[in-house]
């Protein structure tokens, strides 16, 4: 499910690729523990000094993998949705406090989770026909994973709500304007263009580079943690909403016909 590589002509940065490209990269229990994995082995390796998270087959994220909904018999497991917002809002976590400074190289599509494991990283390279785009309010879902407090801060109040609300998809160059992209590339070289701003940062002492990185994303850090309890607060109760399920239904009853067809 995640590959770990290191960049051809530097062995200083590391590239974490999630490999699911025929499910669009779509984050399961299995991408979730595999990046936390990677994470974890990173920090402590001091060869490292760059890293850059990406997608396999031209797309960075579809999101949660819509299966999610083929095993919610009632589609309002708390067991379920417990998971999904413990596991991936601890792995935003592990990638933000990462010593290293990150980068996300996006190509194709940022969608939900994919988006919200993107925010997390220092900066953003997407592919001038990438897009980010958050579908949880139409499925009657709060944006968890400890994401709203960080987009807040990334992009402000009114961006966010628009981002997360309205469920527009968002192309790279509206992107780069909020500040929620760093800098665009020719599309599929998103990782070319990650790779250039891995090498400036590698050329830097390391010391001072991570004592930046930490000092910048303490209280921002301390923020969006804080918020980890009312995500799952809100997400229980958009659970027990009549309009959010069905419009869970609607979508789950959508993927069977498609299947069936």
């Amino acid at each position: 499910m995640i590959k770990v590589s290191r960049a051809p002509d530097n062995n200083a940065i590391a590239i974490l690729t999630i490999n699911r490209p025929a499910q669009k990269n779509a984050i399961n229990d299995a991408v979730i523990n595999g990046l936390s994995a990677a994470v974890a082995e990173i920090r402590n390796d001091v060869s490292v000094r760059t890293v850059i998270l990406t997608g396999e087959g031209g797309f960075f994220s579809a999101g949660a993998d819509l299966s999610l909904f083929d095993e919610i018999g009632d589609v309002t497991d708390v067991n379920i949705v417990a998971r999904s917002l413990e596991g991936g809002g601890r792995l935003c976590s592990e990638i933000e406090k990462l010593p290293q400074p990150t980068i996300a190289a996006i190509e194709g599509g940022a969608v939900g989770g994919g988006l919200a494991m993107a925010i997390s990283c220092d900066w953003r390279v997407m592919a001038s026909n990438a897009f980010a785009y958050v579908p949880e309010a139409r499925l009657g879902l709060n944006y968890g994973w400890n994401t709203l407090p960080r987009l807040n801060r990334l992009i402000g109040p009114a961006r966010a709500k628009t981002l997360s609300i309205l469920c527009r998809r968002h192309g790279a160059d509206e992107c780069l304007t909020w500040g929620l992209a760093d800098q665009t590339a020719a599309p599929g070289k998103a990782l070319e263009g990650a790779l250039a701003l891995a090498e400036e940062v590698c050329a830097l002492p390391r010391l001072a580079v991570q004592m930046i990185k930490k000092s910048i994303n303490g209280h921002a850090t301390a923020l969006a943690e804080n918020a980890s309890f009312s995500d799952m607060d809100m997400m229980l109760v958009c659970m027990t909403d009549p309009e959010g399920n069905q419009a869970r239904e609607a979508l789950k009853a959508a993927r069977v016909a498609g299947r069936k067809g």
